[in-house]
């Protein structure tokens, strides 16, 4: 398989209802990070690809709804709890510039448990990633990289909203879209303890066959 065309079946499954499970909790995380998007939303990406890889490799996952509950609520709170903490904020023209302290592990934290959620629509080329994965070794996570930069590509939006967003209106927009994003990764969480997510990831996987 090339890595385009898994990049392109990648980009193809962002457009998929099946990918909200992983688009609506990265995007919560890059808005509740608000001035710490752009490390958030990349340490976000890196859980998804660390524990989608464990997972479908059959390296490790498989945690229960409660510790996966548990870890989007505790990143809710990291995130939304320092908002005002800057870790760079001395450091102009750093990919870090006035991130957070809690930015990177809450959003790798989020990343990983959004990942254990996700029932991938599976293409031809992704398919067969899939099932020569426990037998890759890097290059099996290497791949892996290159589909989900593909399905994750949209949060590049997010993460640039701080950039196109008047400076006037700045601080409350990011302060309306901080509380948005908490609330939903705190609905993600409480759905996903009562073991609700289930019939939803499977409605979404369904929408998307349906789609294709």
């Amino acid at each position: 398989m090339s890595t385009l065309s898994l990049f392109g079946e990648g980009f193809e499954s962002a457009l998929l209802t099946c990918s909200l499970i992983l688009l609506v909790p990265g995007a919560a995380v890059g808005l509740t990070a608000r001035k710490a998007a752009i490390p958030a939303i990349a340490a976000f990406s890196l859980g998804v690809l660390a524990l989608s890889w464990l997972r479908f490799s059959a390296r490790g996952g498989g945690f229960s709804n409660v510790m996966i509950a548990a870890a989007l609520l505790l990143a809710t709170v990291a995130l939304f709890a320092s908002l005002r903490t800057s870790l760079f904020g001395a450091l102009p023209g750093r990919v870090l510039h006035r991130a957070d302290v809690a930015a990177l592990p809450a959003g790798f934290v989020a990343g990983g448990a959004a990942a254990e959620l996700w029932r991938p629509c599976v293409g031809q080329h992704f398919g067969q990633l899939l099932n020569d994965l426990p037998e890759r070794g890097l290059s099996g996570l290497v791949l892996m990289a290159v589909y989900l930069v593909g399905t994750l590509s949209p949060l590049v939006v997010v993460g640039a909203l701080q950039h196109l967003t008047p400076e006037s209106k700045r601080d409350t927009i990011e302060s309306i879209g901080a509380v948005a994003g908490a609330i939903l990764l705190t609905l993600l969480a409480l759905t996903t303890a009562a073991g609700l997510h289930e019939e939803l990831v499977s409605q979404l996987f369904l929408w998307s066959v349906d789609r294709v």
